[in-house]
């Protein structure tokens, strides 16, 4: 059974549909990867299931689920009680996602304090050791510090570290490891592949490098312009992608073994606006198998691997990652 189950989700911004029919589900134990290009609806997609829009954002049609109880429609007492201790969020952005007055160890332990799992002495020592596993340098000192007094990377890493600490039974990670150099990204991510292995934490990542999809990903969900238009196993989107779209995405992959000074891949045209979405088929107008059948919507398909296209790849020949 999915710990967590988004069927048919909306979001508006007025008049203007943001996120549009998005069904994806994510079971305890295991990453899905969300990924697809900036304005895609991905982030919208996260934060609509943690409770955390805009006021100018609305989630207008469809249902969110978790451990089988509907929670879309929540109260934000209800949303509180269960965010941050079975609900976690790695947010994109994590200069802006702390407070500038609190110490980071204090943020760090917050969580703890606020659901009671631990003691505030407890806590104080729990933050320590989890900012410690973030790569954080002298962590008993930098626990008394405040946002300012770090570097952006070393913020990015307070923001993993509070989001760990309550080991959640889902977290959210939205590009977890922007800014961060490669060895602490490598050590991030085996933290969060640790939650999932050992604790069973549902693991819904949000990203655009797809060596870490490759990499950490047991299943993706590939999204454009607000729609999701692939879903599968992480082998079959790497190996027999069948949407142009998410075709187009792992050719731009740079390859080692590509002759030197070779032109990298580029997928032509750009993301559409909401206020101007195509009619059909959103991808049709940067798509080299668009026909007139692509001015319908297509629909996403059933079983293991789903693809929203009426023309998908046969995916015979795709041994590019192989």
């Amino acid at each position: 059974m999915s710990l967590l189950q988004v069927e048919d989700l909306a979001v508006s911004a007025g008049d203007l549909q943001l996120v549009d029919g998005v069904t994806l589900d994510v079971r305890a134990g295991e990453v899905v990867a969300l990924v697809g290009e900036s304005g895609s609806g991905k982030s919208l997609t996260a934060l609509s299931v943690i409770g955390l829009l805009a006021d100018s954002l609305k989630v207008t049609g469809g249902s969110i689920s978790f451990d089988g109880t509907a929670f879309h429609g929540a109260s934000g007492r209800d949303m509180t009680d269960i965010r941050g201790k079975e609900l976690a969020m790695i947010f994109q952005e994590p200069v802006s996602s702390l407070d500038p007055l609190m110490p980071i160890g204090a943020q760090v332990a917050e969580s703890l304090i606020v659901h009671g799992t631990a003691t505030p002495a407890q806590a104080a020592k729990m933050a320590v050791d989890m900012l410690r596993r973030v790569g954080i340098p002298d962590p008993e000192r930098r626990a008394h510090q405040l946002p300012a007094e770090l570097s952006g990377g070393m913020c990015q890493r307070v923001m993993i570290a509070a989001a760990l600490i309550s080991k959640p039974r889902l977290l959210i990670a939205d590009e977890p490891t922007t800014a961060l150099d490669v060895t602490i990204q490598a050590q991030i991510l085996d933290l969060i592949r640790d939650l999932a292995t050992q604790d069973g934490t549902a693991v819904l990542m949000i990203t655009h490098d797809m060596g870490i999809v490759a990499e950490m990903a047991d299943r993706v969900c590939v999204m454009y312009g607000g729609r999701v238009v692939e879903q599968g196993e992480v082998e079959d989107i790497f190996l027999r992608p069948r949407h142009p779209y998410t075709d187009m995405l792992l050719r731009t992959i740079p390859r080692l073994d590509h002759p030197p000074k070779q032109e990298l891949f580029a997928i032509p045209g750009n993301v559409p606006s909401p206020s101007d979405w195509p009619t059909g088929c959103r991808f049709k107008t940067r798509c080299d198998r668009v026909t007139a059948q692509c001015n319908n919507r297509p629909v996403l398909g059933t079983g293991h691997h789903r693809t929203a296209c009426f023309h998908p790849l046969t995916g015979e020949s795709y041994d590019r990652f192989a």
